[in-house]
């Protein structure tokens, strides 16, 4: 998603938030002081605000692959993370609700191993296995979003697991233009591209539903020592 239009993102992004708030309440559980922190996908600044006031740092890089105005009050690293060579060894690497769009999960887990001091800590929430199982049962399409079983075999391979675990949250909506309008400003709708809303298939979806506007989201968190 490009920040710099998503203005209304933190509004409407309460998973992604409270996914992050997660996060950083289970990472608290073993470590709060780091010298080095870099945070691969900043978007508009729902985690890094986290970051700021629940963990103690003295340098803070932001990642992500453009700079939202949020971002450019931070030192920054723009661009892909699949592709890029992260600066300097750091403490402690952390991503929100980002690592869902990356395909190619072994290579990154490999790089970043990489990229951390030693005893350094990965620590990440990605939607997993679940999430949006509302739309996904009309469109028959999906992300590939691993289960937590996978990504803990994934990461396993490079580091030690320090906590698995997998939540869930559900949202309830009015109506189905309220749940789409959620669905336009926070970038995440389980669709590879090839469904297109028209106005028969928007009063199908809306059929499908049956007057229980909800979509579930499912997260993993992960926190990984090296």
């Amino acid at each position: 998603m490009r920040f710099k239009g998503a203005k209304f993102y933190d509004i409407y992004a309460k998973p992604q938030i409270y996914a992050a708030d997660i996060l950083i309440n289970s990472l608290k559980n073993y470590r709060q002081n780091y010298d080095d922190i870099y945070e691969i996908g900043a978007g508009s600044g729902v985690l890094t605000r986290l970051i700021l006031s629940q963990l103690e740092c003295k340098n803070l890089i932001l990642n992500d692959l453009y700079e939202s105005e949020f971002m450019s009050k931070f030192s920054t690293q723009i661009g892909d993370i699949t592709q890029l060579k992260i600066k300097n060894k750091q403490d402690l690497i952390i991503s929100s609700s980002v690592f869902q769009w990356i395909n190619e999960l072994d290579n990154l887990s490999y790089s970043l191993k990489f990229s951390l001091k030693n005893g350094g800590i990965l620590a990440f929430s990605t939607f997993i296995d679940g999430t949006l199982k509302e739309l996904s049962s009309f469109t028959n399409q999906s992300l590939e979003y691993k289960n937590l079983a996978q990504l803990r075999a994934i990461f396993s391979k490079n580091f030690e697991i320090l906590n698995a675990q997998e939540s869930q949250i559900k949202l309830k909506f009015s109506n189905l233009k309220e749940l789409l309008t959620h669905l336009k400003h926070t970038g995440v709708n389980n669709i590879k591209g090839e469904f297109k809303l028209t106005k028969s298939s928007f009063e199908a979806l809306n059929s499908h539903f049956k007057n229980d506007f909800s979509l579930s989201y499912k997260f993993a968190i992960l926190i990984l020592k090296n």
